[in-house]
């Protein structure tokens, strides 16, 4: 079972479309054409939270993104 600070901090790792497209550096249409491509997984990359109302409202791992667009070669390291 998990102890609501793991909880809470395992959804910190989660971030706002927002939050993501500022601390990449790149545009939201950018990120959601990696989501729509294929580029960007369900589950590794972004999720849906309880609070999700729609694809837009989606969180990111913006670590796990980060990683994988720098491996292929779409966002500068």
């Amino acid at each position: 079972m998990y102890s609501s600070f793991s909880c809470m901090k395992f959804r910190q790792n989660w971030k706002p479309v927002y939050k993501t497209v500022n601390e990449l550096g790149i545009e939201k249409e950018t990120l959601f054409k990696y989501r729509d491509d294929g580029t960007l997984k369900l589950g590794p990359h972004f999720r849906a939270f309880s609070d999700t109302y729609s694809r837009d409202s989606y969180r990111w791992n913006v670590d796990a993104v980060r990683t994988h667009l720098q491996n292929k070669g779409l966002l500068a390291a």
